[in-house]
């Protein structure tokens, strides 16, 4: 009996030892070894930076890769410093201080745009060499004038003009700083009327010229406007001596303000019964969006209408003395015979012309023509003719 007590209280120690040595065993036990790759940071990186993976620990007690990379890394360059290229072409430099796009419009038939459109100086970017960028042809222009007929009398004359021209520019003319501006042009004049055996035209006639036209600026407040114009006015059937004419334009003008400015001189028509007329008035620019130029014998108002997409449009009114002066061969019922003809009027005219930062301006007008005469050198009497409105349309650039 005490044999077997004995043998009992033995296997009871052996069963209380067995748990307390494993529970030794764990404590003791060896942390794991992290198979985790080592952070790019170095040891001492938060865990936000790794994005919050650690090593896996089998005996943790919280809930492990709960925690998700959640901050992202946008490569960076080094800023440029080259600025991007600028459109092809090059935009022109500024027009020439006193230029007007187109021949001079003092001279009939040849009406000045509303607006001079000024360019911004071209400024190369440093990527770029800086190379002076101007334009020989500063002008290349086609317009048509219509004056239809309205009535079928024997005094109605319509007129169709063709007119093309191109300006080239020479600097610094004389040294003076301002261009010689050159302007050679051709103009296809269609007639049709009147239905007179006495008093008639031929179907066609042609004008070309060449001209020149130089603004010298004398003093800051004292600057010129001259012109020269010589050309061939003809049908072509009949040419002498009065099929070459010369005409001519000098003017002064006095800046009283930097607003406003007064013209005065003469322009050279060379007509049958007009020589001569008198240049005179005030231009006046209270802004750059309006411009009055009230100066006879073509006075004009312009003004800034609106923007459509990139293109200016403005609005504007006028007058000018029109007409010329031709050599044509003219049928008289019994044969032909060699004359002279100065058609002559007036017009009064209104007009939209848009304007592209590229320079294109195109513009249309509409008007009223009156007091129109035929006049002949020879003895034959004026024709006074019909009353008759004015389309003309073109575009220059």
């Amino acid at each position: 009996m005490r044999e077997i007590f004995q043998n009992t209280i033995l296997v009871g120690a052996l069963l209380l030892a067995a748990p307390t040595a494993l529970l030794a065993q764990r404590i003791q036990a060896p942390t794991p070894i992290n198979t985790v790759a080592p952070s790019p940071y170095g040891a001492q990186t938060p865990a936000t930076l790794t994005g919050g993976i650690q090593a896996f620990d089998p005996y943790a007690t919280t809930t492990q890769f709960s925690a998700y990379p959640t901050t992202t890394y946008a490569p960076t360059y080094p800023a440029t410093t080259f600025a991007p290229p600028p459109a092809y072409p090059p935009a022109p430099t500024t027009p020439p201080a006193g230029f007007a796009a187109g021949p001079p419009a003092y001279f009939p038939n040849q009406t000045a745009p509303a607006a001079a459109y000024q360019q911004p100086l071209y400024q190369p970017t440093t990527q770029f060499p800086s190379v002076p960028y101007e334009r020989f042809l500063e002008n290349v222009g086609f317009r048509y004038t219509w004056l239809p007929k309205l009535t079928n009398d024997n005094t109605a004359l319509q007129i169709q003009d063709f007119d093309v021209s191109a300006t080239a520019q020479f600097p610094d003319f004389l040294g003076t700083c301002q261009p010689l501006l050159v302007t050679p042009a051709f103009v296809l004049h269609l007639w049709d009327g009147p239905q007179n055996l006495v008093q008639n035209l031929p179907g066609n006639a042609y004008s070309t010229y060449l001209d020149f036209a130089w603004n010298p600026e004398l003093t800051p407040r004292l600057f010129a406007e001259l012109g020269f114009r010589a050309g061939i006015y003809t049908d072509f059937k009949t040419f002498n001596n009065h099929s070459w004419r010369l005409q001519g334009l000098g003017v002064g003008a006095v800046r009283l303000t930097p607003t406003t400015t007064i013209k005065a001189g003469v322009v050279y028509i060379d007509r049958l019964d007009i020589k001569l007329l008198p240049v005179i008035g005030v231009t006046w620019q209270p802004d750059a969006r309006s411009k009055f130029d009230l100066v006879f014998p073509y006075p004009r108002i312009s003004k800034y209408w609106t923007t459509f997409g990139d293109k200016e449009v403005w609005w504007y009114v006028g007058g000018e003395y029109g007409g010329g002066s031709w050599t044509i061969q003219r049928d008289t019922g019994m044969g032909f015979v060699d004359d002279q003809v100065d058609i002559n009027d007036y017009r009064v005219f209104g007009g939209l012309e848009a304007t592209h930062p590229n320079r294109l301006k195109a513009y249309i007008e509409l008007g009223f023509v009156w007091e129109r005469q035929l006049v002949y050198r020879s003895a034959i009497p004026t024709l006074n003719v019909d009353n008759t409105l004015m389309l003309r349309t073109g575009f220059n650039f």
